[in-house]
């Protein structure tokens, strides 16, 4: 069959007819195309409830193009090639998503071929459990194939082997993005498609991670933490988590500006409690997981894949209802749990609310909430994250506002459109404590940041610094109708640390944790990377303030610690 670049263009009314039907076939095929790439997901869902992947539009669409292009450029065996390397990718990811109940990351890639005996061992041994990814990788796939062989020599359909750059753009874009971005923009979303989450491991894995010495940590010489039941009357759990949420940088907090009236007028009444606090890391993929996961020491990625004491699984097995809602994305999710979740809600459930509305979209997701009768609730807010005027320039609300217009310099501009946005997440957060007192009973509401953010200091922007401006965040506590005694844990502490607040609220869930390791007045601010060598640095609170240790490398402090303790 000849080939023509032209066949995408009629010349006559005939042609235009004949092409019409063509074109009909070439839509058809590419949408059952898309369907096959997207059905292993939904067809593993019938044998087990580990996979949480949901359709995303954008997503969707990017497979339909990529579908309509394979159909395009009428090469068969290059088609083959593709979907068998796919159809291998998603072997992997499904299999890994059965087995730990999380999609697949690229350091497991790399765990998987240095560790490749243990991994084969361990399949054969447990493959009657996991047996359904099979099936539903290879039944889409093996069609997939089989149309892409059997249809060009039996139907008629525009081709055009410029489809080849479409292709190229699909398979090269995250390869590409891989040289200049880090781990943390490749984490899979346990929501996301299989297929969107072996695109980006595979990806970063291929580009920076292949062929290359697997990194190892030394052993972590940590006791194991206690994790004992205990007596709670809670019926209302709410933690709030807002981004780049800096400490100094709140009127609650002492800030010369007003930009938290809501926050203040309750402090001032005496229904808040504010404490400084101190973030388990300085990026959202680091603290979120530690925090979550009550995690004090750094080197323990054990613990991040066990999650023995993960909150929302402690939650559950108290009786509470557990729920995720974020106007972030769902690659947040990766290693907090989401297999523990009742409830998961992230902007990509709802682009279009979420453009109109951005954190205010928080607000109408929780009123339409179905709650237990204990519920433990996560809101993860992205209100004073970058670009800071995006979050807030659309809303009519009433705010404390400073000018940010383009002739004032850098530095000053900025600053005011930060304090502005944590302006307008005072609105959004004085909307969320409204819901919180329509309900009934012993109830607590904290609130933090998952870490701070650097505003020129030293001409210096963002987060991902170990540095005072990023590592202190603000802890605020609500409680109703609760006694004093509950509140000690808090009230007592001047500084309180992730590591703290999350102990705090395990026991709030009807939960001990005892940790051995732990020191009074020593706390652990944990690099960007959540995992590999990191940089890290120990803080330790004194009475002039905290004093900030030389940063270290994770490795060189577990192997001092091993030396240490021999």
């Amino acid at each position: 069959m000849s080939i023509r670049l032209n066949d995408l263009a009629p010349n006559t009314s005939h042609d235009k007819g004949s092409f019409r039907q063509r074109l009909i076939r070439l839509l058809t095929l590419s949408v059952i195309s898309c369907l096959l790439l997207m059905a292993d997901d939904f067809i593993q869902k019938i044998f087990t409830d580990n996979n949480q992947a949901e359709l995303e539009l954008e997503f969707v669409f990017v497979v339909w193009l990529f579908s309509l292009s394979l159909w395009l450029v009428a090469m068969p065996r290059l088609v083959t090639g593709i979907l068998i390397l796919l159809a291998s990718m998603q072997l992997m990811q499904l299999s890994h998503v059965s087995f730990f109940g999380e999609p697949l990351s690229a350091p497991d890639i790399t765990s998987f071929f240095v560790d490749f005996a243990e991994v084969r061992e361990t399949t054969l041994h447990s493959f009657s459990d996991h047996w359904h990814v099979l099936p539903s990788v290879l039944l889409p796939y093996s069609l997939l194939i089989y149309l892409h062989i059997a249809i060009p020599s039996k139907v008629d359909i525009p081709r055009s082997r410029w489809a080849l750059i479409i292709i190229i753009l699909v398979l090269g874009s995250k390869p590409y993005r891989a040289t200049y971005r880090d781990l943390t923009s490749f984490m899979p979303g346990p929501t996301r498609s299989g297929l969107h989450n072996s695109f980006n491991a595979f990806a970063y894995y291929g580009v920076r991670l292949a062929f290359r010495p697997a990194e190892t940590l030394p052993p972590a010489p940590f006791a194991p933490y206690k994790t004992l039941p205990k007596t709670t009357h809670a019926q209302h759990v709410w933690l709030v988590v807002a981004d780049s949420l800096r400490t100094d940088r709140l009127g609650v907090m002492g800030y010369a500006r007003n930009n938290t009236p809501n926050l203040s007028r309750l402090a001032n009444q005496g229904e808040l409690i504010a404490r400084p606090g101190i973030a388990a890391g300085v990026s959202t993929a680091v603290s979120l997981p530690n925090l979550l996961n009550v995690i004090r020491e750094p080197g323990q990625t054990d613990l991040l894949r066990s999650q023995p004491h993960n909150l929302f699984a402690l939650a559950r097995q108290s009786g509470f209802k557990t729920h995720w809602i974020s106007s972030q994305e769902s690659k947040l999710l990766s290693h907090l749990g989401s297999n523990h979740l009742d409830v998961s809600i992230t902007r990509e459930d709802h682009p279009l609310l979420f453009l109109k509305r951005h954190d205010h979209a928080l607000v109408d997701l929780l009123a339409k909430q179905e709650w237990g009768a204990r519920n433990f609730v996560t809101l993860n807010l992205r209100t004073a994250h970058l670009p800071y005027e995006e979050n807030y320039d659309q809303h009519t609300e009433a705010l404390n506002t400073w000018p940010t217009d383009s002739d004032l310099p850098r530095e000053q501009r900025k600053a005011n459109a930060y304090d502005n946005a944590v302006s307008y997440l005072d609105d959004v957060l004085a909307e969320i404590i409204t819901q919180f007192d329509q309900l009934e009973g012993e109830r607590y509401l904290i609130i933090t940041g998952d870490h701070g953010q650097l505003l020129g200091e030293n001409g210096r922007w963002g987060h991902n610094d170990l540095v005072p401006q990023v590592a202190e965040v603000p802890l605020l506590v609500i409680a109703r109708e609760a006694d004093e005694k509950s509140l000690e844990g808090l009230t007592t502490q001047h500084w309180v640390s992730h590591y703290e607040a999350a102990v705090w609220i395990a026991e709030r869930l009807g939960w001990e944790i005892q940790n051995p390791n732990k020191l009074a007045g020593e706390h652990f601010i944990q690099g960007k990377q959540l995992f590999g060598d990191n940089m890290i640095k120990r803080v330790l609170e004194t009475p002039d303030g905290l004093n900030y240790e030389e940063p270290v490398l994770v490795s060189r402090w577990l192997k001092k610690l091993n030396e240490t303790s021999q």
